[in-house]
């Protein structure tokens, strides 16, 4: 097969230079980084002691010539960077093949090429041009609220500087080439004038009369490193990671880094790693793409990433933009120094990257003190909003445009940053607030922000109901700082309902524990894990392209925090084609494995990497459809190794998704780095945990649907009794993190004392002699037998009657035939109980002829509560108008006849009821009939069968 081009995106910079790389223009020819796996032994230097350093390479020596070997970083702060080494083979067409035998070897932690890094910036057609870029970030100002006081060194890592400038030679302090390893980091000739341009725009002399003035005020001392061989080409950076590691170990306090390139490194990651961990603040620029494709060593872990802006603040035309850039500086037509003592003026975020080098250095010196996050922290905080003049690139330039009067301002206050604190979760239900509280301090003034726009607010909280975006701008004096954005969402997912009972009870008797209304509240299961899955096409990725959408899916249905995290990915590596390809058949050849990368990306926007490029081997075929698990706790992918189907460790923990809020749109950001060899992403899916509580929620009683007052709280409500009739209480569930579940109806059916049944029963049985003396028993009760026929037992329990199997009639009882009924009074003493047609008796048999009304009143005191009368048990006539608002018992068979029937009532289940009318029948809200229950409603037919 032919061998593709791997493809790394750089700025083609001062065009007027011609200079191609002999065999990849994007990584220096014949040059790897390779990190051994232990530590060596004995005094270390930079010079490579091979035969007991790296003894291993001796296997290579016929078909590879090692003209160069280095240790690249050595430092003795830095074990990891200690077992690092550069080396050069003469034949660089035999790269490829080193690595593939080297990243066999057990000794070999990972190989890698060394990226070919260029810089940034691109001559002006202009030759003059005024300061205006100080003017804008009001440095000027600046120097009147606070002059400056202790010097700070930046370095300047970059093709080269002339250190004896009329304008620059006065802050320059000795410096290093790391390329001609030698201490004279001045330019060959007057093209290598990009690192002096930048060392003019970081600390140019000002009030010396002669040529320009820097934004640091004369406060920030130049430590001149040249990363770029006089050999070489002049927008060329061979050695910036070496020169990063030196200035870093020779008292630089920030580095500015004009320079960069498409293309992750781990070894340079691991060099930055080193510098941040010594306090040092590194500052780079994202690059003259016009796109968002990540550059490094802008895009790494611990550098500020710098974008550039025209003098309207819009974005400049050429810059790199993107998630992952932090701030924003004027970058067209920056007028600096040239070489040999000349001036020019620029284009590109190589310019913006010394000027927020500058300011950052000019903070420093006037507030000394600042730890290096409180110094990022003033940086972007009191940065201007430029959303307006970039309104299709908002989030994507940063905290906006560096603003040196208000960041002095600030850092001579003491106010480090603005800060919102919400006193309850920011995702609300309906009718929920919360109130945000900005930090307070003596002297300070606050303005509010909704959705960007500024309100009328101008204390330092805030209650908010909305979903919006919400912002304070806290001010004192010229010191004006703006906030983070705090998101309040509305809340969606809502707890389960609860399932309920509806009872029944006897008047003024008081419903006890286990015996009161009831709620079952499901547990609070919305803690995952829940996978959610990609349903969508397959994307093919090819030389930083893709052929769609990056694959995402939309998590939703949790409640609480994330506590963990896992990632699935079905995806193969094949060898010929592009990103359209990834239906076509495998080419067969050798698939370039280490091109491949995958990032995860949040709702909040936080990225990991779930394996870094390079960590895989090429090998010699295709290892085909693979499903990659990534899971915290699993073993690592171990470099140099061929992809399989397996649980793996990410690069990255996920412990940077942890508390967020697990809602929204997870994305994998998948990429190749080089031509011809796709990536094929088939499936993607996320599996999330979080801190919802399992236990059961919380559960209250409400005497409404909507509103009202709250009764009690817990599974149990003890309602009272001294209200005849139907109670209807609303029960409602919540589960921390979700919306109250919506409110259940339960009821609580008061019965009177005495309560009145009416049984149907046959001529036979009234007429009984037996039974009627059966009947003055007292008292009675009505209770059913195994085969459900109901009995009328006295207090001896000794024997019964049975009255048959129909359960007790709802009022009214329409008169269709002559009928007989037992009429029975439950709860009095019959001494106590007299019948409304002035019978004593507990039973009452009744043969209506015609309409009437019975009733009972019960003159015992129960409890507290006063006597009252029995329910009414109407017989009524069927060419009458019918109203039905008793519930109608399980097993039920009854049929209600009328001119017109209006039912609002509850059939229990099962039941065997009709309703006959002549004239229309209306079922009102209230009414229900369902489960097992027969129900016929039929109009114009009376009493007819």
């Amino acid at each position: 097969m032919t061998r593709r081009v791997p493809l790394l995106f750089f700025s083609l910079l001062f065009s007027y230079f011609s200079f191609a790389q002999k065999i990849n223009k994007d990584f220096i020819d014949g040059e790897i980084y390779l990190k051994v796996t232990n530590k060596p032994v004995g005094t270390l230097t930079a010079t490579v002691n091979f035969e007991r350093e790296l003894p291993f390479l001796k296997d290579f020596s016929t078909d590879f010539v090692l003209t160069k070997m280095n240790r690249a970083f050595f430092t003795t702060g830095s074990e990891k960077l200690q077992k690092i080494y550069r080396l050069t083979v003469k034949k660089p067409d035999k790269i490829d093949a080193l690595i593939d035998l080297l990243k066999q070897n057990p000794e070999v932690e990972y190989v890698e090429k060394v990226p070919f890094r260029t810089i940034i910036a691109m001559p002006n057609d202009s030759l003059v041009g005024s300061q205006w870029s100080l003017t804008k970030i009001k440095a000027f100002e600046a120097w009147e609220v606070n002059a400056g006081d202790t010097n700070i060194v930046v370095a300047v890592v970059d093709n080269a500087i002339q250190t004896n400038h009329v304008d620059l030679q006065a802050n320059m302090l000795p410096g290093r080439d790391l390329s001609d390893n030698d201490y004279n980091p001045n330019p060959p000739n007057t093209s290598f004038s990009h690192g002096t341009h930048v060392a003019g725009i970081l600390s140019a002399v000002s009030n010396n009369t002669v040529g320009i003035a820097s934004a640091s005020n004369n406060r920030i001392k130049i430590l001149p490193v040249k990363a770029t061989p006089d050999a070489g080409s002049p927008q060329g950076i061979y050695n910036g990671f070496e020169g990063i590691t030196w200035a870093a170990d020779n008292g630089a306090q920030i580095i500015s880094l004009s320079w960069g390139g498409a293309g992750y490194s781990q070894a340079e990651q691991e060099v930055i790693d080193y510098v941040h961990s010594k306090g040092i603040v590194i500052v780079a620029a994202a690059g003259n793409n016009n796109n968002d494709v990540e550059s490094f060593p802008a895009a790494y872990t611990h550098v500020i990433s710098v974008a550039s802006l025209d003098a309207d603040d819009k974005r400049s035309s050429f810059s790199t933009y993107g998630s992952w850039v932090d701030i924003s500086a004027p970058g067209r037509g920056i007028l600096s120094t040239v070489p040999t003592d000349g001036y020019a003026s620029f284009n590109g975020t190589s310019m913006a990257t010394p000027l927020v080098a500058s300011v950052l250095g000019y903070i420093w010196s006037c507030s000394p003190s600042l730890t290096p996050a409180e110094l990022e922290s003033i940086l972007v905080n009191t940065a201007d909003n430029i959303d307006a003049a970039n309104p299709t690139q908002i989030g994507l330039l940063g905290a906006g445009r560096i603003n040196l009067l208000k960041a002095i301002s600030c850092s001579t206050q003491g106010i480090f940053s603005a800060t919102i604190t919400a006193n309850g979760s920011t995702y609300l239900c309906q009718g929920e607030s919360v109130t945000l509280s900005a930090n307070t301090g003596p002297g300070l003034s606050y303005q509010w922000l909704i959705n960007g726009e500024e309100t009328t607010n101008a204390a330092d909280s805030l209650v908010v109901s909305a979903a919006n975006d919400y912002q304070v701008i806290i001010s004192k004096q010229q010191c004006v700082i703006n906030s983070g954005t705090v998101k309040v969402r509305n809340n969606t997912l809502t707890t389960a309902a609860p399932s309920v009972t509806n009872k029944e009870a006897p008047y003024c008797t008081p419903l006890t524990i286990g015996n009161g209304l009831l709620a079952n509240a499901a547990d609070c299961n919305y803690a995952g894990p829940t996978t959610f899955t990609y349903n969508g096409p397959t994307i093919g990725y090819d030389g930083f392209s893709k052929n769609g959408d990056d694959p995402s899916v939309n998590a939703a249905g949790l409640g609480g925090l994330i506590t963990s995290v896992k990632v699935s990915i079905t995806w193969e590596k094949k060898d010929q084609g592009d990103e359209n390809t990834c239906d076509a058949a495998d080419g067969g050849g050798k698939p370039f494995n280490e091109e491949v990368s995958f990032k995860l990306k949040s709702p909040s926007g936080t990225v990991i990497t779930l394996i870094a490029a390079n960590t895989y081997a090429s090998g010699t075929t295709t290892s085909g459809i693979v499903t990659t698990v990534f899971e915290e706790g699993a073993s690592p992918i171990l470099l140099n190794s061929l992809p399989v189907s397996g649980t793996f460790a990410p690069t990255q923990s996920f412990s940077a998704f942890i508390n967020e809020e697990p809602a929204g749109a997870w994305t994998l950001l998948a990429e190749d780095n080089g031509f011809i060899d796709p990536l094929c992403v088939k499936n993607f899916s996320v599996t999330l945990t979080t801190n919802s509580p399992v236990l059961a929620p919380t559960v209250t009683w409400w005497d409404s649907a909507t509103g009202g007052a709250l009764l009690g709280s817990g599974a149990e409500y003890l309602a009272l009794t001294t209200t005849v009739g139907v109670q209807t209480y609303y029960v409602q569930s919540r589960c921390e993190g979700l919306c109250p579940s919506p409110r259940t109806p339960v009821t609580l059916t008061v019965r009177p004392v005495p309560q009145v049944y009416v049984f149907p029963i046959s001529m036979n049985l009234a007429n009984d002699s037996t039974f009627n003396n059966f009947l003055k028993n007292q008292p009675l009760q009505v209770t059913k037998d195994t085969s459900n026929q109901y009995i009328i037992v006295d207090s001896t329990m000794v024997g019964g009657v049975v009255i048959g199997n129909t359960p007790p009639l709802t009022s009214p009882v329409t008169l269709c035939t002559t009928k007989t009924y037992l009429l029975l009074a439950i709860g009095c003493p019959t001494n106590k109980l007299s019948w409304s047609n002035g019978k004593k008796s507990q039973a009452l048999l009744v043969t209506p002829s015609m309409p009437i009304n019975y009733s009972a009143t019960c003159t015992d005191s129960i409890a507290s509560c006063a006597p009252i009368t029995s329910n009414t048990v109407a017989f009524v006539s069927p060419l009458t108008n019918v109203l039905i608002m008793d519930k109608i018992y399980a097993n039920s068979v009854q049929t209600f006849t009328g001119m017109t029937i209006t039912a609002s009532n509850e059939i229990e289940t099962p039941a065997q009821i009709q309703y006959r009318a002549n004239n229309a029948i209306l079922l009102n809200p209230g009414f229900s009939a369902s489960g097992n229950s027969v129900f016929t409603a039929q109009v114009g037919t009376g009493c007819e069968n």
